[in-house]
């Protein structure tokens, strides 16, 4: 491990860029899918064991823009599923707009839009109605919106492009080796998300901007049953996610402590050096040192046996959930849960199952972007 401190809070820039690249997984984060996000992770710093805590767009999402885990924003699904974040909860664009910031957000896909509630605190919201758009779209949005600005702005950008069904451009296809393959056409569209970042990223380097990139879930491919059907797993293909933060003053280097999305709350004010309210779950990874978390719980979507064998009932009630220590991992299921350590039948204890869906009023939504719930 290369860690490199950072001994003072970053200059607070002109801007703050966050960019979600839906559906990436953690291991596609190399010089072959995502040359343009791994030449920006070269000048900045390099999480290596990022998780996200549930692999589901608008949950993942709300805990990453609140900082709080699924249990306590209540999103346990996506907006497909009922849920949307309540608006008693506080996310990061309206810490920064309290503070006088511009805010704009860019998506390309329904289940990180409105319906969610994920548009709070974003003075403008631009995404579609239903379905997908391109992510080109969402790019040249927000490189027009960002190049508007006179004031500090915070501007999030999703890109949708690695969420199957896999149709990438020809020209992304050969670049990661052409064949007709899941994982192939899976590795195009990543490299296909990645060229159309690659003029943002620029953009907001060359304004001194602080840059931080992930994504809100992996996906499973051929190591798992039920390939692209993400939200069936607790494997690291699915939950482990990549993260680069960099900017002004952030250290440059790569980092390999237990690190999850709820910690991006804290470290986006760093960023914008802005104040921390407090009252999330989170942890800011630019501070020295960096507090310690300890045990954490993350979930499946829902269980389908089909593709998680073992998992029971199907739907929300057997969901699959993973115990997180510094450094090990344990698989919990109803009725099987993890031996050995008392401490983590009282952290499995303040993570209660999920209900069922409070409603499947969008489900055709879901069902059109490739959701199949059972």
């Amino acid at each position: 491990m290369l860690l490199l401190a950072c001994s003072s809070p970053p200059v607070a820039p002109d801007g703050v860029l966050l960019v979600t690249i839906d559906t990436l997984r953690a291991d596609h984060l190399d010089p072959v899918h995502t040359p343009e996000t791994w030449a920006l992770a070269e000048q900045g710093l390099r999480f290596e064991d990022a998780w996200s805590p549930i692999g589901l767009t608008t949950a993942a999402h709300a805990s990453l823009l609140t900082g709080l885990t699924p249990p306590r924003h209540g999103l346990r699904g996506n907006n497909h599923h009922g849920y949307s974040l309540a608006a008693a909860h506080r996310t990061v664009a309206e810490v920064f707009q309290d503070a006088g910031w511009e805010t704009g957000a860019f998506v390309s896909a329904w289940p990180a839009g409105p319906a969610g509630g994920l548009d709070q605190g974003w003075a403008v919201f631009s995404g579609p109605a239903e379905g997908e758009r391109g992510g080109g779209v969402a790019v040249t949005e927000a490189r027009a919106w960002i190049g508007e600005r006179r004031g500090p702005w915070l501007a999030w950008v999703h890109v949708y492009e690695p969420h199957g069904p896999y149709t990438p451009p020809a020209a992304d296809l050969a670049a990661v080796g052409g064949s007709d393959t899941d994982r192939d056409r899976y590795g195009g569209e990543v490299h296909a998300a990645d060229r159309l970042l690659g003029p943002l990223y620029r953009d907001a380097r060359r304004s001194g901007a602080g840059i931080l990139v992930t994504s809100d879930h992996g996906e499973i491919l051929d190591e798992e049953r039920c390939g692209w059907q993400h939200e069936r797993s607790v494997g690291p293909g699915v939950l482990r996610v990549p993260l680069i933060v960099a900017g002004p003053k952030v250290p440059v280097g790569t980092r390999d402590e237990r690190v999850g999305l709820m910690d991006l709350f804290p470290t986006l004010l760093r960023l914008g050096g802005l104040p921390d309210p407090g009252g999330h779950d989170g942890r800011d990874l630019l501070a020295t040192p960096t507090p310690d978390r300890g045990v954490w719980v993350g979930e499946a979507g829902l269980c389908d046996p089909a593709c998680a064998q073992g998992c029971s009932p199907a739907g929300f009630a057997g969901k699959d959930r993973i115990v997180h220590g510094p450094t090990s991992t344990w698989l919990d299921r109803p009725g099987r849960s993890p031996r050995g350590d008392p401490a983590l039948a009282s952290h499995l204890a303040a993570w209660p199952r999920a209900a069922a869906p409070q409603g499947d009023a969008h489900s055709e939504q879901g069902q059109a972007l490739g959701y199949t719930d059972p």
